[in-house]
């Protein structure tokens, strides 16, 4: 048996629920196959089956009544009109009914791949994970309304996407609201672009702090001021370089606080434990904070190297350093510091 417990979970749930046409993990043990083998099959079917979808799109194939699949010899059609003015307004309700029943199966078929190629994404997704499952299950209704928005997902790009909601729906239920979900479905490629342009700037606490570099790197007001009209972002209308965050002391005897960027973290330190840290920021909704957890890219090394030199002009102690997480949620400081050196 395939011995990966977020993977287990991912393929419990979907039995359960009854989502997905892949050979299940279980299967692939009884016939003595190899995991990467049953996949490749899988996705050949999958390339063979969207091939015929094309040719019954062209004309060149259709369904007969008892579901056979065969090819129309375009050649073969004889039933030619010389004279448009001989032709007679007919009405043929079984036609129109044909044709409509062959639309939907040919969409039922196209959404059963869309999801399909999500799963295995998804699949791929939990097994590179070193996090432990949890103890908590994925929600009924909340798997199903993922499925009900992810059929229609026929770009690559946003495919990605909906993979990671799932994983991160496995790893950690609750995870996303189905306000996130709602949201995510209407989310163009460009809008998703969009996101992932931001994404290495916004800190694990929802901000976006303002420093010269977001310039450089084309976050700009206009930009910033789109994801506010989205819902991402808010506070962009207020003021153009942001409000004023203030950050005190996590600590009682001196004055410590940290700003987490993903696989970077900046360690701020001060003798007085009342000194004052406020700094120019966005802050990202819960439905933009859901949505960039999905991206695959780490913290911005010279926009977090910025932002170190900029507290460090207000009279602070700052080191940067490698940050790895060490656990699901993110309620609580958790994780290693690593190879840490000064700003």
């Amino acid at each position: 048996m395939l011995e990966f417990e977020l993977f287990v979970n991912l393929w419990n749930l979907l039995i359960k629920e009854g989502i997905g046409s892949l050979t299940s993990p279980w299967k692939i043990e009884r016939e003595g196959r190899a995991y990467t083998e049953a996949r490749r099959y899988d996705m050949l079917t999958m390339a063979q089956t969207q091939e015929d979808i094309e040719q019954i799109k062209q004309g060149k194939r259709k369904f007969l009544p008892n579901g056979n699949l065969v090819e129309i010899d375009l050649d073969k059609i004889t039933d030619k009109i010389d004279d448009v003015s001989e032709l007679e307004p007919t009405s043929n309700i079984d036609e129109y009914y044909r044709k409509i029943e062959q639309k939907k199966r040919v969409e039922e078929i196209q959404h059963e791949i869309n999801i399909n190629k999500i799963i295995i994404l998804a699949e791929e997704k939990l097994l590179k994970s070193k996090q432990k499952h949890s103890e908590k299950y994925v929600d009924s209704d909340w798997l199903h309304r993922w499925r009900e928005n992810a059929k229609n997902i026929n770009n690559d790009t946003l495919k990605i996407i909906w993979a990671n909601v799932l994983a991160g729906e496995v790893k950690s239920p609750g995870s996303y609201s189905l306000r996130t979900l709602e949201f995510m479905k209407n989310i163009s490629q460009e809008e998703a672009q969009a996101l992932e342009k931001l994404g290495p700037f916004v800190t694990d606490d929802g901000r976006l702090f303002n420093v010269p570099l977001l310039e450089q790197e084309h976050i700009t007001f206009d930009f910033l001021l789109k994801l506010d009209v989205l819902g991402i972002i808010s506070g962009v209308e207020v003021s153009a370089t942001g409000l004023q965050y203030n950050m005190t002391s996590l600590e009682q005897d001196k004055y410590f606080n940290i700003i987490i960027n993903r696989d970077r973290i900046l360690i701020i330190e001060a003798k007085e434990v009342d000194k004052n840290l406020s700094l120019d920021s966005y802050q990202i909704s819960k439905t933009g904070t859901e949505v960039l957890s999905l991206g695959d890219f780490g913290a911005n090394e010279r926009y977090m190297r910025q932002l170190g030199e900029k507290i460090k002009s207000e009279g602070f102690d700052v080191k940067i350093a490698d940050w790895g997480q060490t656990d699901a949620t993110d309620k609580e400081i958790d994780g290693k510091i690593l190879n840490s050196t000064q700003i």
